[in-house]
């Protein structure tokens, strides 16, 4: 009886498939599971057949009855048998799987979303992840306390209690909301209490939120032109009708105002981006009485501010804002360092607990022990001491950049000479499609960036930025003296071509 048994489970169920490997790094109750959820999923299993029982395949395939059980729970657990008390184990009717398209036939996938093709299609700068030779928007990391940070971040963790570990604080940590609150009110004159600071996990974080809460289809958006153009793609995502503030070197024109209403206006007034300008205190207070008669929140992106080169820092507009329609953002990404990904907003009250609420969902939070550490870092001075040791060095290095600039680049590239920011804008004096040019010199592995990406208008103004606070003087000497032999045999055919603008609306 116990042959004919074995024979009848042999003749249903084949057993040569079911050989194992017991010199094999894979479990033999894993390696079962494969072998029979592959039987299933072929239907040489049909389904209704009763598999044998635990004890009776063990002594099958001789292995141990704990195994078998452990597989065929494992199969249970995923729908592909039935085991129901008292009965045998059943092959469950799946449905049947798709069959696989030939390549030609026609694209089924579902895709994406209109705002999803808005995003991905929108340009983006490919540089060199090894490579910081003229990268706009790049500090010197290599300068950077990693020791005193390191020993912060250790301190933190050995002392600290659960309350790091979990879910907890989704708007900031109180502790490095206040070290933030302290430094704004103390160096750049924001009106703010620590409540009112939300952390982020950087500046285009915060951006990517506020577009959000803020904006509905349709929406208009006053922007600086030429401007950040990932705050652009950003409020073009949200569906916002975005119309150009002018920005040239004689300012901000706040003449032609858009008729009608205005949701949102975002500005750079501390250092204009992608200009480096400065906005005088006329048009601040202008612009806020703008905001103020429309009806409209101000987003101040306080970009590059803490690296004046000359003079005290310019305060920032949201601290002459008595209508609280500013809603102020901020980044360590250039102070610290990139990969820090922390961001802020001070946000008015009318708005707090709207953003609060939204960031619980948003998901656009940043490591509590990471926190815990940047406000050590600040609180402790170490901010402050980094910040003063930077701006000294960054201050030599843009002076020797731009003196190898006229020396090497004058006849080409002329400096929009701003005296805020870790990057420089220059415009072509001769006809040069910049877009064409800086293609032409990825290769080289020089970052730069066209300049002509930042416009909305036309024609755009050709021309390149151009970072240099994270290279010394002999890095700086050979990206210059490269950027120089290329400008100097660029000859292409299209040279001097305008490219048609891709638009982000």
């Amino acid at each position: 009886m116990k042959n004919e048994r074995s024979n009848f489970y042999s003749a249903e169920l084949p057993l040569d498939a079911l050989t194992i490997d017991r010199e094999g790094g894979e479990s033999l109750q894993r390696q079962i599971y494969l072998a029979l959820r592959s039987l299933i999923l072929r239907r040489v299993l049909q389904p209704g057949l009763k598999l044998p029982s635990t004890r009776e395949l063990a002594k099958i395939i001789d292995v141990s009855r704990n195994t078998i059980v452990a597989a065929y729970d494992q199969l249970s657990t995923e729908g592909y048998v039935e085991t129901r008390q008292g009965a045998s184990t059943c092959i469950v009717d799946l449905p049947p799987p798709l069959e696989a398209k030939e390549p030609q036939t026609e694209n089924r996938s579902p895709g994406i979303s209109k705002t999803g093709k808005l995003l991905v299609g929108s340009q983006i700068m490919s540089f060199d992840p090894q490579n910081c030779a003229l990268r706009p928007s790049t500090p010197d990391v290599a300068s950077f306390p990693f020791k005193t940070w390191n020993r912060l971040q250790s301190n933190r963790l050995r002392r600290q209690g659960t309350e790091l570990f979990n879910y907890n604080f989704h708007g900031g940590l109180p502790a490095l909301q206040a070290a933030i609150s302290n430094y704004l009110q103390a160096y750049r004159g924001v009106r703010c209490d620590s409540d009112q600071i939300i952390i982020t996990s950087g500046a285009q974080s915060a951006l990517d939120l506020l577009s959000r809460l803020l904006l509905d289809p349709g929406d208009r958006v006053w922007m600086e032109d030429p401007g950040y153009v990932n705050a652009a793609v950003l409020f073009a995502a949200a569906g916002a009708d975005i119309k150009p503030l002018p920005v040239s070197e004689k300012g901000w024109d706040l003449e032609d105002v858009p008729d009608g209403p205005i949701r949102l206006i975002y500005s750079t007034p501390s250092c204009q981006q992608p200009l480096g300008l400065t906005m005088l205190m006329e048009q601040r207070l202008r612009l806020l009485d703008i905001a103020y008669r429309k009806n409209a929140w101000i987003i101040e992106d306080d970009f590059d501010s803490e690296y004046r080169i000359s003079g005290k820092a310019v305060p920032a507009m949201q601290g002459h804002d008595v209508q609280n329609r500013t809603i102020y953002v901020g980044t360590f990404a250039k102070t610290l360092f990139p990969a820090i990904r922390i961001g802020f907003m001070v946000i008015p009250r009318e708005l707090g607990a709207e953003v609060s609420r939204a960031m619980l969902y948003s998901g656009h939070h940043v490591s509590l022990p990471l926190q815990a550490t940047l406000a050590d870092f600040i609180g402790d001075g170490h901010f402050a001491r980094h910040l003063r040791r930077t701006r000294r060095l960054y201050s030599e290095r843009r002076d020797y950049f731009l003196g190898l600039c006229r020396d090497r680049l004058g006849d080409w590239l002329e400096p929009i000479c701003a005296n805020v920011g870790i990057q420089i804008a220059f415009q072509f004096r001769q006809e040069i499609c910049d877009v064409d040019f800086v293609r032409h010199a990825t290769p080289r592995r020089l970052n730069l960036m066209a300049l002509s990406r930042f416009f909305r208008s036309e024609p755009p103004r050709q021309g390149l930025l151009m970072g240099y606070a994270a290279n010394d003087q002999r890095s700086t000497e050979k990206y210059v003296t490269e950027l120089s032999d290329l400008i100097g045999g660029y000859s292409p055919a299209n040279a001097g071509k305008r490219p048609q603008q891709k638009s982000v609306s």
